[in-house]
């Protein structure tokens, strides 16, 4: 019984886990579609970067800028998917280049 239990709790943990990692626990915050400054119809202004391994989108734009970044991280997010229609801001892939948000 012991066993059973034991095993139980592995698979649940590991669920947990994969979960997490995979999909995440927090909802979205009401404030992310309240945080754009963009208005639909303004152009975002941007350039073209191809990720190497490490590089993260917060971690792109801290480098280009030489400080911390000047608008809400959602606000970040956002105008990344808008760039990039059909990609993730968390899923960059090694190799690919992207348009990135310019922030002044």
């Amino acid at each position: 019984m012991k066993k059973f239990i034991f095993l139980l709790l592995l698979f649940l943990s590991s669920y947990v886990v994969y979960r997490d990692l995979a999909i995440g626990t927090l909802p979205p915050s009401s404030e992310t579609t309240a945080a754009v400054a963009h208005p639909k119809g303004e152009a975002i202004p941007y350039r073209k970067v191809t990720i190497r391994p490490g590089d993260t989108l917060l971690s792109i734009i801290e480098k280009e800028l030489n400080g911390p970044l000047p608008v809400p991280l959602e606000q970040l997010i956002h105008d990344f998917e808008r760039l990039n229609p059909g990609e993730h801001a968390q899923t960059l892939k090694i190799g690919k280049t992207y348009k990135v948000p310019i922030y002044r």
